[in-house]
């Protein structure tokens, strides 16, 4: 695996209460060490706060999509009936994705070595880490349920925030676990 993509599977570690360890993310530390230390230091746990925007590389990559399943199903030895009516299918998930992205505009953060996420316009909602964390140079994955149980998805891009915001996202994320 290459420094520049990892994809983290859940730990059996991972609960409510200690989700993550982002004061050796953010301090510099390796976690082995700031375990060492015992419990000294839970009230200097490191705070992360990202607000995100939308994506248009995202979008861009849905555009594209759409343009060529559209193409394909023109090219395609289907009968004409069959593709006037699968486009606007095609259509119809393209704005529900579009709507999806919408949705992954809002604030991350920690505060107590917890998670929470912040639509925009919304409540902040707590969170645990659920399935596989992806974390490329360009994108992030994150798979989550709430505290009462519904499901969170976030897919984000590299523009959706500053590139230092970014930086110590990853960080974060990768040492949360």
């Amino acid at each position: 695996m290459s420094r520049s993509s990892a994809t983290i599977p859940v730990s059996r570690s991972n609960s409510r209460n200690n989700p993550g360890d982002t004061r050796a993310a953010c301090s510099g530390k390796s976690p082995a060490s700031t375990h060492a230390r015992g419990g000294r230091g839970d009230a200097r746990a490191a705070r992360l706060t990202c607000d995100l925007v939308p994506s248009r590389l995202l979008r861009l990559c849905l555009l594209l999509i759409l343009a060529q399943s559209t193409l394909l199903l023109f090219v395609s030895r289907l009968p004409w009936l069959v593709v006037y009516a699968l486009i606007p299918v095609a259509l119809l998930y393209g704005v529900f994705e579009w709507r999806r992205l919408g949705a992954s505009v809002g604030r991350l953060s920690t505060a107590e070595r917890r998670w929470y996420w912040q639509v925009k316009g919304g409540a902040r909602r707590e969170f645990r880490f659920v399935g596989e964390l992806t974390l490329w140079r360009w994108l992030i994955v994150i798979n989550g349920k709430d505290v009462e149980g519904r499901r969170l998805r976030l897919v984000l891009a590299r523009d959706a925030a500053t590139a230092d915001e970014w930086r110590r996202l990853l960080v974060a994320l990768r040492y949360s676990r």
